[in-house]
């Protein structure tokens, strides 16, 4: 009653007469007694007790702990705020060019050449199929944002299996802070080996199910990418995925623990992995509210986190090419810690392994500036950006060129 938009007094009688009309059960008298008194005393000193609550009462005391340690009070509300409103949808389009469609059925045909003329091409079409329209019956568009993915209208309702475009392969759903890892790791690649030789490279994603990031590496062009999965299940509904978006075949799905898996000793070398960690999932609140309730087991996780990192460095990634941990945490423990940790002497199996970070700069990815630490890593925090990205998803991305062993 303290948070409904009601007045209270209308509260009071409407629940009070509710009881007394039940259709199916009569409530004794007592007892409508009993629940009016305890709504007219919530209506004389409720006041007060809402003013003495916070925000940060829905975490777990050792979450709130933790969050206003690393990040103070007030951003901590924030957090929190942003945990507690609805979350956009953000799709990412499929941009595997030889499973181009025509998505305006016969009155738009791509004529460009360049490939970055056939994805701006297919962005905006992908962006006007998701238009809508608002209760006076204007134009709703979807917002296509900078980074590449698209923020589909509030309003769109309905199961995503029937939204437009959905059994062609089109798209599929993935916060936008999701996509950065996939995004960084192609950057640097593409950046010191030049786009033109993304073709015949062989990347790695761990744990990849359910199957965004890979996805993004098949879209991208990668010419071989193994999807790492540990559990059987999951891999199903990776496969599933992977099929529907028509890049079956441009992926090898392996069931192994990322931990152990190496690649086969007849493939290419590795030239970028993506560790897309196991974490509490603190930084998607706003679609698990329940992670900002329970209890973490944050030694086990931080030591799943650290085999992971350890293996791709030492076991999987060649000289010269480059790993991208992320995490989708708000905990720095399962973020800088871990990286700070791998880049000090405590870090790598193999003592002479040396690792360098490769810096997020400004302007890199459009629309993320602002999360660009001292170090050169990512730290997306819920509520802080502007726009669009304001209640995109918590994570923490960082990029590590192996330079020796």
């Amino acid at each position: 009653m303290l948070f409904m938009d009601v007045p209270k007094y209308a509260a009071v009688s409407d629940t009070v007469e509710s009881l007394r009309m039940h259709p199916k059960i009569k409530v004794a008298k007592s007892q409508i007694n009993f629940v009016n008194a305890v709504l007219r005393n919530i209506d004389r000193e409720g006041g007060p007790v809402l003013e003495a609550t916070s925000t940060i009462d829905n975490l777990d005391p050792w979450l709130a702990k933790q969050w206003i340690k690393q990040y103070g009070k007030d951003t901590t509300k924030t957090i929190v705020g942003a945990a507690m409103s609805q979350s956009p949808v953000f799709v990412t389009v499929n941009h595997a060019i030889d499973n181009h469609h025509d998505y305006d059925n016969d009155s738009s045909i791509i004529t460009t050449t360049t490939r970055e003329d056939q994805i701006m091409e297919r962005l905006e079409q992908i962006r006007d199929v998701f238009t809508t329209t608002d209760d006076e019956g204007d134009a709703l568009p979807a917002e296509l944002l900078q980074v590449g993915s698209i923020r589909i209208p509030d309003n769109l309702g309905g199961a995503v299996s029937k939204w437009p475009l959905y059994d062609e392969g089109a798209w599929w759903v993935q916060d936008v802070s999701a996509t950065l890892p996939a995004i960084a790791l192609f950057n640097s690649l593409s950046s010191k080996y030049g786009e033109k030789h993304i073709g015949g490279m062989h990347v790695v994603d761990l744990c990849s199910a359910p199957g965004g990031k890979t996805a993004q590496l098949c879209s991208m062009g990668f010419g071989s990418v193994d999807a790492v999965e540990f559990s059987a299940r999951r891999s199903r509904s990776l496969d599933q995925n992977l099929k529907r978006l028509g890049m079956e075949d441009m992926c090898n799905v392996v069931i192994a623990d990322g931990r152990e898996y190496e690649p086969k000793a007849i493939a290419s070398p590795v030239r970028g992995v993506l560790v897309d960690a196991p974490c509490s999932a603190t930084g998607v609140g706003s679609r698990r509210p329940d992670v900002l309730r329970k209890s973490i087991d944050m030694k086990e996780l931080t030591t799943i986190q650290r085999e992971l990192i350890v293996h791709a460095v030492d076991n999987i990634v060649e000289v010269g090419g480059v790993v991208v941990y992320a995490t989708c945490s708000l905990l720095k423990q399962e973020g800088e810690d871990q990286i700070d940790w791998l880049l000090s002497d405590k870090g790598s199996n193999a003592s002479s392994t040396q690792l360098e970070t490769i810096p997020f700069t400004p302007g890199e990815i459009p629309g993320f500036d602002d999360c660009i630490d001292g170090n050169g890593w990512l730290r997306v925090i819920p509520g802080v950006l502007p726009g669009s990205l304001t209640f995109c998803d918590g994570f923490f991305v960082a990029r590590l060129m192996k330079v020796a062993k």
